[in-house]
């Protein structure tokens, strides 16, 4: 979702709710409400409930929001640490294990991340970390800093996974559908609720409410931002990390041949 499309949505409701309760002050001579119920406790309750639920909902999405983003850069940052770790490997060692660590890398940002907008995770991904795992099992430690740098190089490969766990785990939305309808139901019974005050300071209510329901609209929009964070959306999360990693990993050896195409896919 485009900034300006979400502009769109949040003036959109409300200039149709200050219409709306301009053609419903039109329609009637009086309010709809007596005198006395206005402003009274239905419309304080019923806004108060609904501020609150929308505040709890909000701060929820945005912890989904939150851990997507600190999973995918402790991901990034563990595997930058194993390519380093891998130049205390001989040589021929060293080249398999990062070129194994690129190919990983490039999966995660042309294969995974795409496929996270539609909740699902890649198999190319668990392709390579196959492939890079099969690499662990042939290794040659001859020497206790070898020994050490596997210790260190399997340590590594659980904070990645615990990571991409974690990355994966956020790309479907935390808010069940049950809660939507019960925001959208709040938002409009809030709303229908100003509507009931139609005849009376009909600009200044008007105007008010107008501003309510872009607030609504607002409120409900963020909360789909954050329960969405992969979406390609103004404010999802991009793979910048692991595209950082690339480079870093692709400076570290720039003569480096992965056994993988540019999109992660073998060959």
């Amino acid at each position: 979702m485009s900034l300006p499309l979400a502009a769109l949505i949040v003036f959109g409701a409300a200039a149709l709710a200050g219409l709306a309760f301009l053609l419903l002050d039109r329609a009637a001579a009086k309010a709809l409400v007596p005198e006395a119920a206005r402003g009274g406790p239905p419309l304080i309750v019923s806004g108060a409930l609904f501020a609150v639920v929308l505040a709890f909902v909000t701060l929820a999405a945005f912890q989904t929001y939150n851990s997507a983003k600190a999973g995918a850069q402790s991901e990034a940052a563990a595997l930058i640490d194993m390519a380093r770790t891998a130049a205390l490997f001989p040589p021929g060692q060293r080249d398999r294990l990062r070129a194994d660590f690129i190919c990983y890398g490039r999966a995660v940002v042309y294969q995974e991340w795409p496929a996270m907008r539609n909740g699902h995770a890649s198999p190319l991904v668990e392709h390579w970390i196959g492939a890079y795992r099969a690499e662990f099992g042939r290794l040659d430690l001859r020497s206790p800093r070898e020994q050490l740098s596997f210790q260190d190089l399997l340590n590594l490969a659980n904070v990645r996974l615990a990571g991409r766990q974690q990355r994966v785990s956020q790309a479907t939305p935390s808010v069940p559908t049950p809660l939507w309808l019960a925001l959208l139901l709040g938002g409009c019974i809030v709303v229908a609720l100003q509507l009931s005050l139609a005849g009376s300071h009909v600009r200044i209510h008007a105007l008010l409410l107008a501003g309510l329901a872009g607030l609504i609209a607002a409120g409900l929009l963020i909360i789909y931002i954050l329960d969405h964070p992969y979406q390609s959306h103004t404010g999802g999360i991009r793979p910048g990390a692991m595209s950082r990693a690339l480079v870093i990993m692709g400076d570290l050896e720039p003569g480096l041949r992965p056994g993988c195409r540019e999109s992660g896919q073998p060959g």
